[in-house]
């Protein structure tokens, strides 16, 4: 009986959660390179974040060196990045796969409209 009343619930969440999850966080083209979307970002008046409680860049590891916004980083897998970036009240992460990191999304954490 609950899961037949959780049921239209999660249905509801799930339809609603994608657009509110890319509302006020920019988009890329597809096979955009995190270096480029840095630059494009930087460029639109972002500021990289340092969340606390963020992974500390692996020594030698080229998809976060120099990058203080890196939140998290997998050593296995498709090896995905999350980085997050501020302006003004809004804060969104950028999601990367591979050893030469490629966007594959951005989503908002905080303050998006």
């Amino acid at each position: 009986m609950r899961m037949r009343l959780l049921i239209p619930f999660i249905a509801v969440g799930l339809s609603v959660a994608p657009a509110l999850a890319q509302s006020g966080a920019p988009s890329f083209p597809p096979g955009t390179s995190y270096s480029e979307a840095r630059d494009s970002l930087i460029g639109l008046g972002w500021s990289p974040v340092t969340l606390p409680g963020s992974d500390r860049c692996s020594r030698n590891d080229e998809r976060c060196a120099g990058r203080p916004e890196m939140h998290a980083c997998s050593g296995t897998g498709l090896a995905p990045c999350a980085f997050t970036w501020r302006r003004g009240d809004t804060l969104i992460e950028v999601l990367t796969v591979g050893e030469r990191p490629v966007v594959n999304g951005a989503r908002c954490r905080a303050g998006c409209r």
